[in-house]
């Protein structure tokens, strides 16, 4: 049987920044990452080596310091893993689908009912971003709804 060696930066917590052109969706430390890379999903501990890639489609998941498992879809963008942590800038992003299926529902009537008036009411980049939103759920869902390779 062989020898357990424990792998390098495991259980080490490192920074881990989420953004889009809409805004911050996550800041904080995190003690894993797997981001869905171009050539195959990325997993990063602390101390990984410093690199840059593009983002595909999918899921980006990651374990808080405090031990919470969480995600985020995104949907293309750049992923930099630095010394200090990892930075993905998404082109779009947005919270789990099993999560937000509810509220897609009723963003998608909220968009819907302010289209028309989005000049004098919320102005349109408002209603650009609730758009923008309502995609990001949208192909997650379709995303998580595949079968996985």
């Amino acid at each position: 049987m062989a020898e357990e060696r424990p792998v390098p930066g495991a259980g080490k917590p490192f920074r881990l920044e989420v953004a889009t052109l809409n805004g911050e969706l996550f800041s904080g430390a995190v003690t894993y990452v797997e981001v869905p890379g171009e050539g195959g999903h990325l997993g990063v501990l602390h101390g990984h080596t410093p690199l840059l890639t593009q983002v595909a489609p999918g899921a980006l998941n990651f374990h808080t310091a405090g031990g919470e498992a969480r995600t985020l879809q995104v949907l293309g963008g750049i992923v930099e893993v630095a010394p200090w942590g990892v930075a993905v800038l998404a082109d779009l992003a947005g919270r789990d689908a099993e999560a937000e299926e509810a509220r897609m529902a009723r963003a998608r009537q909220s968009a819907a009912a302010h289209v028309p008036h989005a000049e004098r009411a919320i102005g349109a980049a408002a209603v650009r971003a609730e758009l923008d939103a309502e995609l990001v759920r949208f192909f997650a869902t379709a995303l998580r709804r595949q079968p996985r390779r």
